[in-house]
């Protein structure tokens, strides 16, 4: 996302300073330990809630006004036009690291008002240590049966999400995996006590990738992630809070993620990218997937089953693919990633079959994996995507159907280590060990990326000015080796 902040959440951060302000500074003082605490006293909640809503703002980097966009909607969620109390909104605890200052916090909404619970000296928020850490105590505080845990920040797809840029003067940015966040979320719950989280909701930019979905498939039953980006106001949590108030607060994870989904596009219906000509007003890019966990492994082997039947016919189709890649891109180049390569996996294949039968060709055993109708892929895929919801004049996410992969065009661009790291993450490759994909390991996706790249361009079979080809599977691990 572009760094800046909007009319509509300049409007918001008036609350929201009124709020705090009205708390004065000393509820905010930071301790003179880092791992000694403050509590201002248990956290209530009225019997009739049935939610818990647990957010994790990792904010210590440019989108710190998109952090507090989001407490002022949580505020407002909780009184009725600004003034009155709303007394049965859900549990509503908050942690947030800002770039502005140092130190961290941690407090509760309740009716209105920013009641503190913990200050910390600064912290890293892209470390897990401090999220299962948060996690763990949020849980451990929740009051009602279902917990939704959200988490908001910079997302970079594959490459993690919860970005801080001041904890260590060495380094510009930190970014959390996604396998670190998995591990902190598993190893925060406790299944003795059933504190456990019913719906992980993503805030964060291009998050919606296989390889983040797979990643995350052990944290909770439900999943909230879009495709796209995240605008400045976020997902209008009022909205959801005044939709669960009214419609049913005992609505299940499903339903809840189902209710995220429709309050964000229509939030966004007629916002545009959020109404402010600088944010080019003409292009919505309001999506939301809900994804079903249990069905991860499915299409886990469908994926493996169909990169396999389709590397076999490289020969053939190699020049059919990269239209198909092409037609199913989500945004554009630079209208969504600036520098990422995210292509929806239902229009590729649904496209890559169009283009082979006008082609003259017919692969059966290909089509078959691609649509049977009991192991195909888009039927796995339809199990996993429960709901998924894009904005119809949002041209830019024409080929949206709910996930992305990482599908780089060329060789060049999937080994990124010696690209300028002017752009965090782009020295990062997505075969790093210290990212450490599940996907990568579990899957045949590099494998099929190492077979195109072998194929797909002329000048990467030998015919090139320096007469290269790509490396084979394996060429890291022998560069590894021989390194050591």
């Amino acid at each position: 996302m572009k760094k800046g902040m909007c009319y509509t959440v300049a409007i918001l951060l008036l609350f929201f300073t009124s709020a705090i302000c009205g708390k004065g500074v000393e509820a905010y003082e930071i301790n003179s330990e880092d791992e000694n605490l403050t509590n201002s006293g248990n956290v209530s909640v009225e019997d009739d809630t049935e939610w818990s809503f647990i957010f994790y703002l990792a904010a210590d980097n440019d989108q710190e006004a998109y952090a507090d966009a989001t407490i002022a909607q949580l505020l407002a969620g909780t009184t009725v036009e600004g003034t009155t109390k709303v007394d049965n909104h859900p549990q509503i605890l908050v942690f947030i690291d800002r770039q502005s200052v140092p130190g961290t916090e941690v407090f509760e909404i309740k009716e209105g008002e920013i009641l503190p619970l913990q200050s910390f000296l600064e912290q890293n928020s892209a470390d897990k240590v401090i999220l299962q850490d948060f996690a763990t105590y949020a849980l451990g505080l929740a009051d009602n049966d279902n917990v939704a845990f959200i988490i908001k920040s910079e997302g970079l797809s594959w490459r993690g999400i919860g970005r801080d840029n001041t904890h260590d003067t060495d380094i510009d940015d930190q970014l959390m995996p996604v396998g670190d966040v998995a591990e902190a979320l598993i190893s925060a719950q406790d299944p003795a006590t059933a504190k456990n989280v019913d719906l992980l909701v993503l805030e964060g930019s291009i998050m919606a990738f296989i390889e983040v979905v797979y990643e995350l498939r052990d944290t909770a039953p439900i999943l909230l992630a879009t495709q796209s980006k995240i605008q400045p106001d976020g997902i209008p949590w009022q909205m959801v809070i005044e939709h669960l108030l009214g419609e049913d607060s005992t609505m299940t994870a499903t339903e809840l993620g189902i209710a995220i989904t429709d309050n964000h596009l229509e939030y966004y219906s007629d916002k545009g990218n959020n109404g402010v000509p600088s944010f080019d007003t003409s292009i919505n890019f309001a999506a939301m997937t809900v994804f079903d966990m249990s069905h991860i492994s499915d299409v886990l082997t469908a994926h493996k089953i169909w990169a396999e039947t389709t590397w076999l016919l490289f020969d053939e189709i190699y020049n059919i693919l990269p239209h198909a890649r092409d037609l199913s891109d989500v945004g554009g180049y630079g209208e969504i990633t600036e520098f990422d390569y995210q292509f929806d996996i239902k229009t590729f294949m649904l496209e890559g079959l169009r283009l082979i039968a006008e082609a003259g060709l017919n692969f059966p055993e290909l089509t078959k994996a691609v649509v049977d109708d009991f192991d195909g892929y888009l039927v796995a895929l339809e199990k996993l995507i429960i709901y998924e919801r894009s904005p119809v004049d949002g041209f830019k996410l024409h080929t949206t159907n709910g996930l992305s992969i990482w599908y780089p065009p060329t060789w060049n661009k999937y080994e990124t280590r010696d690209e300028s790291d002017e752009v965090f993450g782009s020295t990062m490759y997505y075969e790093d060990p210290d990212i450490g994909l599940d996907w990568v390991a579990d899957s045949n996706w590099t494998e099929y990326l190492f077979e195109y790249f072998d194929r797909a361009d002329a000048n990467l079979a030998g015919n090139g000015p320096d007469g290269d080809e790509p490396p084979k599977p394996g060429v890291f691990r022998k560069i590894d080796e021989i390194n050591n």
